[in-house]
């Protein structure tokens, strides 16, 4: 009997738990991958665009994430697919970003209610593993002194000595599809 309630804890442990690890990549990278995404975007390689944009998504970069998500809609890329073009949307809103949290309600008002309820379980499990608490990264909305101007910035937290950041390993990552 113990055995058995041994292996189950084992087993709800294994299931509850991300299964993914963390990877250290340098900022430079992140910042070419990025770069190189936009660079895509602006040749019309799309697949290309969407592949970059991926990576950086998955490595907690909110504008990809966003990006991803426009590209899922739009079908860019990638196979259209609305549900989980709303779900990275879901995901990149976790920033205090007026433009991200407009484009995830017009999303979101696409969608019939089942594919809602779909798009919002998908936006938790890419949460739990590509957002904010997971990527270790943090947000935050900023005036600029003396103009109504507001942007948002976002820094990862998680930082080795050597100045790497700790990423969602984009290689063993969960990547669920819809």
């Amino acid at each position: 009997m113990l055995r058995v309630n041994m292996i189950l804890i084992l087993f709800l442990t294994m299931t509850l738990s991300p299964l993914q690890a963390d990877e250290e990549i340098s900022p430079a990278l992140l910042d070419q991958t990025v770069l190189d995404a936009q660079q895509a975007i602006e040749a019309q390689d799309y697949e290309t665009a969407f592949k970059m944009y991926q990576k950086a998504a998955q490595w907690g970069h909110k504008g990809s994430q966003y990006v991803l998500g426009e590209l899922y809609l739009r079908g860019k890329g990638v196979a259209k697919d609305p549900v989980l073009g709303a779900a990275w949307l879901e995901v990149a809103a976790e920033a205090p970003d007026r433009n991200f949290r407009k484009a995830r309600t017009s999303a979101l008002k696409q969608l019939s209610d089942p594919q809602k309820t779909k798009a919002e379980q998908l936006a938790q499990k890419l949460a739990a593993a590509y957002g904010m608490e997971a990527a270790g990264v943090d947000c935050r909305k900023e005036a600029m002194l003396g103009t109504n101007i507001k942007t948002v910035n976002c820094t990862h937290q998680r930082i080795t000595a050597e100045g790497n950041l700790v990423v969602p390993d984009y290689e063993a990552g969960l990547y669920p599809a819809s």
